[in-house]
């Protein structure tokens, strides 16, 4: 691990330095993952569609563009949740071996609790992304990615928000 540490620093400071920094797969450790992330609010958009209910994200874009450095807010995003397909394909071709996504709160249970339903349009979504994920796809990008989900990433339902004031009270677990 002491090794790995030493090569990313070393390949840090020389792109300080600007200078050309090579790095090859080869020095790093046997099954060492190399992937890309996301977080669900900034990459899927579709905000409205879906059966997905508003955010806490949705309520402070919308009502304090201000607090946002370009006022923008996660209506459209990058619009993965139209494009994931794309997105997986440059994924494989890329070379990558892990993605790790967030799945929005608000996309499968849209009031926040079991009791006010599953969204299974949003179980779906996510259901067929990691199928797109785990499948091989052609020579010579014929491996499949390595899906690791983040069950929550700042995202929860405006209305847990609105029931409880958040994370503020433990009724909200």
């Amino acid at each position: 691990m002491s090794q790995l540490l030493a090569i990313l620093l070393f390949s840090l400071a020389a792109a300080r330095a600007g200078k050309p920094c090579d790095i090859a797969r080869s020095q790093f450790p046997k099954g060492f993952l190399f992937g890309t992330a996301s977080s669900a609010y900034q990459y899927e958009g579709a905000v409205r569609e879906g059966g997905r209910g508003p955010s806490i994200w949705d309520t402070f874009t919308h009502n304090h563009p201000e607090k946002i450095a370009n006022g923008s807010n996660g209506d459209v995003a990058i619009d993965s949740y139209h494009r994931y397909k794309e997105d997986v394909e440059i994924m494989k071709e890329m070379g990558f071996g892990a993605y790790r996504f967030s799945m929005s709160w608000s996309r499968i249970l849209p009031s926040g609790k079991l009791s006010g339903g599953v969204n299974m349009e949003g179980i779906k979504y996510y259901n067929n992304l990691i199928d797109k994920l785990i499948s091989k796809g052609v020579e010579p990008f014929n491996s499949g990615v390595e899906p690791f989900v983040t069950l929550f990433h700042w995202d929860a339902p405006q209305a847990l928000e609105q029931q409880y004031g958040g994370f503020l009270s433990h009724l909200i677990v």
